[in-house]
């Protein structure tokens, strides 16, 4: 299987959308939903470390480990 780097876009869009609606008190509903399906949907292929950040719900970590890609 390979790594779907669209799919790593995604992800890295949910938590920063998540992380901003946060700051402002909004609700996250939707967004925690949306990475929740997305860490499903990269659990077979994705790197361990980032796995292990969105598994144990440490949002910040897994969005640094994403920005670590560009």
């Amino acid at each position: 299987m390979q790594v779907n780097i669209e799919r790593f876009s995604d992800l890295r869009q949910a938590l920063e959308t998540m992380m901003q609606r946060i700051e402002i008190g909004e609700d996250i509903m939707e967004q925690l939903k949306q990475i929740d399906a997305l860490s499903q949907e990269l659990a077979p292929t994705a790197p361990k470390m980032l796995l292990h950040y969105l598994e144990r719900k440490s949002y910040t970590k897994a969005l640094a480990w994403l920005e670590t890609l560009e």
